[in-house]
């Protein structure tokens, strides 16, 4: 769990990778990598010599896996006959990632499967209209077509308890990792959900804009002001801002300001990337390598991330916070959120549409336009009711048949739905609802867009 206030935080190994890298000093290679198929539903089998991490992510036309800790890859072509998938392509593009191309001939979801020993990674690749699953009880979908100041629109509502023992309701990322987008319904089948929508905005990269938390680790940390909602330990539902202070505090009892995590560096700031990022930093004049809490060099260029630590990056005018550091010293980050709560599950978003029970809207407090409030558009919203049921909503438009709705006509929803808390989420081109396996929106690009984050139910026992 994530405790907010004077966190010692020791990063450890991302979702998705294997449970052992003890031995990175050894070199992993790729040593075969082949193509199966059962009917409709293929498979990439990659077959390496030791431990490897990797992530993968998929558009409209292919799926990528990196893998890195994987050296000397021999660049191999696989001509596929199938339907959906055209050819398969694997070579080294760093010393230390392997990438591996499944190019598809039409959209498809997959599921990824990791064997330790001998080290192993399968891709399935599923149609769309195979890629279903079972509803329990405790969720419940509703269509609702609603007038507003221009028409009408289409109003998608699940209802959930939080209560059912079986379910777990959190945010994921892309790829599982910071800097990636996939689509709202491939995201929920690689994780198998039962339902899901889409999460938080986002950069033009991937990247979260505001506070993300997944099983207790900061992944991303809060914007001033802005909406989160969050799960505690005790599985309470809460929306609020919280406020981020974090820093590194050398043996010196010096104390370096962290301005970001998983994001760029502010000035006078360090920013941390950790492995939840991905394999590699984006290029800097100059890192320090973190491991095990102790720094073991300075360097620059893209580095590769420890999963047992931490990268420290700044601007090239801030040099100088990292030229202090020396190799073999030991360090501390510590990251600090208010209020102080336990969250295991946290996904930024805003403005905040209904506070106890009524409209409230502080759009401008928390740094949104003008437009976004008035304009009509799709939408995505996440409420508590009294009863502490959980609201997930999307709303139509962009369209003849649907208007979309201005965030007080989306407010008003919210409260008409019992919500007695609620909060935007990314909408427009991104708002998208998937259920046991479907997408029940009209996305307005006419498909789904790719998104960074979703918030998702799935089966505990999964």
């Amino acid at each position: 769990m994530l405790r907010c206030r004077h966190l010692i935080l020791w990063f450890g190994i991302a979702v998705l990778l294997t449970p052992s890298l003890a031995a990175e000093s050894a070199p992993t290679q790729v040593t075969d990598v082949s193509w199966e198929a059962d009917g409709l539903v293929g498979k990439v089998v990659i077959r390496l010599s030791g431990a490897f991490a990797y992530r993968t992510t998929a558009s409209q036309s292919s799926i990528r896996i990196d893998l890195w800790r994987a050296q000397h890859t021999k660049w191999q072509d696989l001509p596929v006959n199938h339907p959906y998938v055209r050819r398969v392509y694997v070579n080294q593009i760093t010393s230390d990632v392997a990438r591996l191309r499944i190019y598809l001939k039409k959209p498809v979801r997959y599921k990824t499967f990791v064997r330790t020993d001998p080290a192993m990674l399968a891709v399935q690749i599923i149609p769309p209209w195979m890629a279903t699953t079972g509803l329990p009880s405790s969720l419940a979908y509703e269509k609702l077509r609603l007038a507003t100041g221009a028409g009408t629109t289409a109003v998608h509502v699940l209802r959930v308890n939080p209560q059912d023992p079986n379910l777990e309701i959190r945010p994921v990322l892309a790829s599982d990792m910071v800097a990636g987008k996939e689509t709202t319904s491939i995201i929920a089948t690689r994780h198998d959900a039962v339902a899901g929508i889409n999460g938080g905005y986002f950069a033009g990269a991937g990247l979260p804009l505001g506070m993300v938390v997944i099983k207790g680790k900061l992944i991303s940390a809060p914007l001033p002001r802005r909406s989160v909602f969050a799960i505690s330990s005790d599985g309470k539902a809460v929306i609020q801002s919280f406020d981020f202070h974090g820093r590194i505090v050398t043996s010196d009892n010096d104390a370096l300001s962290i301005s970001a995590v998983n994001r760029p560096p502010q000035a006078a700031g360090v920013a941390v990337y950790t492995a939840a990022y991905g394999p590699l930093t984006p290029p800097f004049q100059l890192a320090a390598v973190v491991r095990n809490g102790v720094v073991e060099s300075l360097t620059s260029g893209r580095i590769l991330i420890p999963e047992d630590g931490y990268v420290l990056a700044v601007n090239e005018a801030d040099a100088g916070l990292l030229l202090q550091l020396h190799a073999g010293e030991r360090v501390w980050m510590k990251l600090d959120l208010t209020p102080d709560l336990e969250v295991i599950s946290a996904l930024g978003g805003g403005p905040r549409l209904v506070k106890e029970g009524r409209e409230f809207i502080p759009f401008d407090w928390e740094w949104f336009s003008h437009r976004l409030h008035q304009k009509r558009a799709p939408r995505t919203a996440v409420g508590i009711t009294e009863a502490g049921k959980l609201l997930l909503v999307t709303v139509d438009g962009r369209s003849r048949q649907n208007t979309g709705m201005t965030l007080r006509e989306l407010a008003q929803v919210m409260i008409s739905l019992s919500a007695r808390e609620a909060m935007n989420l990314d909408g427009g081109g991104s708002a998208t609802m998937v259920v046991g396996g479907r997408i029940m929106n009209e996305p307005s690009d006419g498909r789904e867009r790719p998104v960074a984050s979703a918030l998702i139910i799935l089966y505990r026992s999964r």
